[in-house]
């Protein structure tokens, strides 16, 4: 609960300076964005990985391959960083290079969990035989 008030403070910093700044120096609007961005994933790092720790360990449990936990955070990484790239961009008014990332994004996980999609099928047909 602490660090969701901690987040909520720095997002209300982050917004009134954002107003204040925009007025006189727009430009330095992203990088405002950007720093706060970061000091808050730097502030839910600690989180993150005693998350990733638990999850790794369920995963030891019920015997999933290290191949499907690692594809599964890289389809993780890539949504989060194409998420926040579009909002970026959607926010800078490039409505369709933020579409275009999106739609990338999507083709590459689809292409990165073929090698999964074709064991799933493999299983089915063993299934039905």
């Amino acid at each position: 609960m602490n660090i969701i008030i901690k987040i909520g403070v720095i997002s209300l910093i982050y917004i009134i300076s954002a107003l204040l700044l925009k007025s006189y120096r727009p430009e330095f609007v992203f990088l405002l964005r950007v720093f706060c961005v970061v000091f808050v994933i730097s502030l839910v790092s600690g989180y993150i990985s005693s998350f990733l720790s638990d999850l790794l360990s369920i995963f030891t449990v019920f015997n999933i391959e290290s191949i499907h936990i690692s594809l599964l955070f890289k389809v993780v990484a890539i949504t989060i960083i194409s998420d926040l790239i579009s909002d970026s961009l959607n926010d800078a008014g490039e409505a369709t290079v933020s579409n275009i990332v999106v739609l990338i994004s999507k083709f590459i996980i689809l292409f990165m969990t073929m090698p999964l999609i074709n064991s799933l099928i493999i299983f089915c047909l063993k299934l039905i035989e």
